[in-house]
């Protein structure tokens, strides 16, 4: 099934599906907002809603499973996301990898085993999803790496292949080069780290005593936005690409911040307080979105001039 993280379970109480997002901003005009959410009761689904509150859509209302982890193609057309949804090919219901159309429709499953497959995200050019696969199903906690596979889902190839460690929450970078995601391969916490797209020239970004969760990178590549809770309570930070200048963007200290998306144009980055907010890129003109539990979003980019899925 859709995986919970405990430390963020505690603290926010919408929605939760730890299929943890892997997202990354492509570049274009703004589109909709998807997200997931248990708005209805019972099960999770995948909603989207224009950038301005209006037109709220859920996009996986006939399905009775739980949908997690949305994220939009660099075109805006596709949505890959995670579902325990059980089928005739995933009878126990684990948590696989499908894909679907902007609109919901034609949604097809593109991993097939009894292993949870979680966080997809895509590459730049569309060929390829990064996501997360638990090897160890019955602990749940204690072996997961990061992967790669064609947008069919061919060709899986394991970049990290650490057994004893959590890697997790993969995020491509807009330009391609780097896969930025989290490990506690340190023995410690969790902390962001960065790849290349084949697995190599693995980097560090975050060193402390907290928790990072939740990279995503912005649409020019030079940037990353993460959760952390360095400060006492769960906050979105932003660093440069290498690590440098990592600055506390909502500075909630009443409350806790996180699961931060960035605008395609990236004048905006989407977030979670409870409910979905945008704010500016520096922090500033924060904006609550919906009314209601949300947790994983995603911003749909746009090619110029290109109203698919936007409603004027």
């Amino acid at each position: 099934m859709i995986r919970i993280w405990p430390a963020l379970a505690v603290v926010f109480v919408a929605g939760l599906f730890a299929a943890s997002p892997a997202f990354g901003a492509f570049p274009g005009e703004n589109g909709k907002i998807a997200f997931d959410s248990d708005r209805r009761g019972g099960d999770g689904d995948i909603w989207t809603i224009d950038p301005d509150g209006r037109h709220l859509v859920n996009l996986t209302a006939k399905s009775k499973a739980n949908e997690g982890a949305p994220n939009w193609r660099a075109d805006g057309r596709r949505i890959a996301f995670a579902s325990d949804r059980v089928t005739a090919t995933n009878p126990e219901g684990d948590s696989e990898i499908f894909v679907m159309k902007a609109d919901g429709s034609h949604q097809r499953q593109i991993t097939f085993n009894a292993l949870n497959d979680e966080d997809p995200a895509w590459s730049p050019d569309g060929r390829r999803i990064v996501f997360t696969r638990d090897f160890d199903p019955i602990e749940g906690e204690t072996d997961r790496d990061v992967l790669t596979m064609n947008a069919d889902g061919t060709d899986q190839r394991n970049l990290t292949s650490s057994p004893g460690v959590l890697d997790q929450e993969p995020n491509w970078s807009a330009d391609g080069r780097r896969i930025a995601f989290i490990s506690d391969r340190d023995g410690a916490d969790f902390e962001v780290y960065t790849m290349k797209p084949n697995g190599s020239n693995v980097r560090q970004l975050t060193s402390n005593d907290a928790e990072e969760f939740k990279p995503n990178w912005s649409p020019d590549s030079r940037m990353i936005t993460f959760t952390t809770d360095r400060d006492g309570d769960f906050e979105v930070y932003a660093m440069r690409a290498n690590g440098g200048d990592q600055t506390n963007l909502t500075a909630h200290p009443a409350g806790d911040d996180g699961v931060s998306a960035w605008s395609p144009d990236g004048g905006k980055i989407v977030f979670l307080t409870g409910e979905l907010h945008t704010m500016n890129a520096d922090g500033s003109g924060k904006v609550r979105l919906t009314r209601g539990p949300a947790f994983e979003s995603d911003w749909q980019p746009l090619p110029d001039g290109d109203c698919r899925g936007r409603r004027r």
